[in-house]
């Protein structure tokens, strides 16, 4: 936004009286935006009423308690960024390797990886996480207009045995469900794919005009970054048109796969 006007970050922080590193801040999401400060830069940049009162009702949303704030106890903090955007935004692409994302996992396989993934939680942490996961799919899938939702997943994922073959039915068969949805897209890029990525899951956020810029998200083992960048985004993105382009097969293709899963799992 403030780019297209061609308006510079030094003189945006001077028409709100703050620092260059706020207004980054600001625009990364980093930080929660006061209404106020909103209020200003809106009028510095000069959109229009509409626009205008979109951002601040925004702002006001941001200074609410988060939803995800009673389990802020048992979630990693460099998560709960996340949770708060990924509901915002009108378009999400994940690229997953290794297990299938947490948006989509069924209860038992989520509590089987909670229970003995690498970041594997105590006993009383199990269930509020369960719970906290569950509460995190139905804030983002039940909404009236939901975000249009593509997840590559390696093959590898629907074969990688995660608590019993029960446990695997369920799970596959909630994939299933998913390829149902109308803004849910789920295609696998199969085991002889040419096109990798060295990053073991990323997403990639777009929010509505008015809003936050695009964002990355990549998630290690014990930490996560998100990349606002224009340059670091286009990088990252560019990687995931490649997998969706050049290694993914089609969705009618991706539930034969589930399919065929099935019937490992039912032997």
């Amino acid at each position: 936004m403030r780019d297209q006007r061609g308006i510079a970050m030094k003189m945006a922080a001077k028409a709100i009286n703050a620092s260059v590193s706020k207004v980054s801040r600001l625009e990364r999401a980093v930080s929660p935006p006061d209404v106020h400060d909103v209020a200003a830069l809106a009028t510095w940049y000069k959109l229009p009423a509409e626009d205008r009162a979109h951002l601040e009702a925004l702002a006001r949303r941001a200074q609410e308690a988060e939803w995800f704030e009673p389990y802020s106890d048992y979630t990693p903090v460099w998560m709960h960024r996340l949770m708060g955007l990924e509901a915002m935004s009108v378009q999400l692409m994940t690229y997953e390797m290794k297990i299938v994302p947490g948006l989509m996992q069924s209860d038992e396989y989520a509590r089987q990886i909670i229970s003995n993934g690498l970041r594997a939680a105590d006993g009383d942490q199990v269930d509020p996480r369960v719970r906290l996961r569950q509460e995190r799919q139905r804030r983002f899938f039940d909404q009236a207009q939901p975000p249009q939702a593509t997840f590559l997943l390696d093959e590898s994922i629907i074969y990688r045995q995660v608590g019993d073959p029960q446990t695997m039915r369920g799970q596959l068969l909630k994939l299933l469900d998913f390829l149902d949805v109308p803004d849910v897209s789920i295609r696998f890029v199969p085991f002889d794919s040419a096109v990798v990525s060295n990053y073991g899951s990323m997403t990639h956020l777009v929010f509505g005009d008015g809003g936050l810029p695009p964002m990355v998200y990549i998630e290690g083992n014990d930490a996560a970054t998100y990349h606002s960048k224009t340059e670091d985004v286009e990088r990252h993105v560019e990687l995931m048109l490649r997998l969706s382009g050049e290694a993914a097969v089609s969705r009618r293709q991706s539930r034969s796969m589930i399919h065929k899963a099935l019937e490992r799992f039912s032997e």
